[in-house]
């Protein structure tokens, strides 16, 4: 699932991932908790973090109260390249990545969080 309110983000999401994954989209916290309470199953979350920080942090509360454990991957424009690329070794369930990011940073993300190989593959397809 991509959490953002901001088109362009989500816009990028799809466009890193293609067609190697179903994306369920959002258009901020509140959709995502309408789309989650509907019984929307998903492995993992894209969080755009530049969204009001408060309905951010008050979302990732109610991911833990609902059981959640699927992979979060936080996006920020604020995260520094250096001090992302050391968070995804600290923990097992958040990964942060900094906005803009590299080509096909996302996916290799995706990949290894999700454990799955395909992304690659089906997003090079024309």
């Amino acid at each position: 699932m991509v959490v953002s309110e901001a088109p362009e983000v989500r816009l990028a999401v799809a466009r890193e991932v293609g067609l190697g994954a179903r994306l369920v989209t959002s258009l901020g916290a509140t959709s995502a908790d309408r789309r989650l309470d509907t019984g929307v199953a998903v492995d993992g979350l894209v969080l755009d973090l530049d969204a009001d920080r408060r309905v951010v942090s008050d979302f990732l509360c109610r991911l833990v109260d609902r059981g959640f454990h699927g992979p979060r991957i936080l996006l920020s424009s604020g995260f520094r390249p250096e001090a992302s690329a050391t968070f995804p070794t600290a923990c097992h369930t958040h990964f942060a990545l900094g906005r803009p990011w590299r080509a096909g940073q996302l996916r290799s993300l995706l990949e290894r969080v999700l454990g799955v190989s395909h992304l690659a593959q089906s997003a090079s397809r024309p």
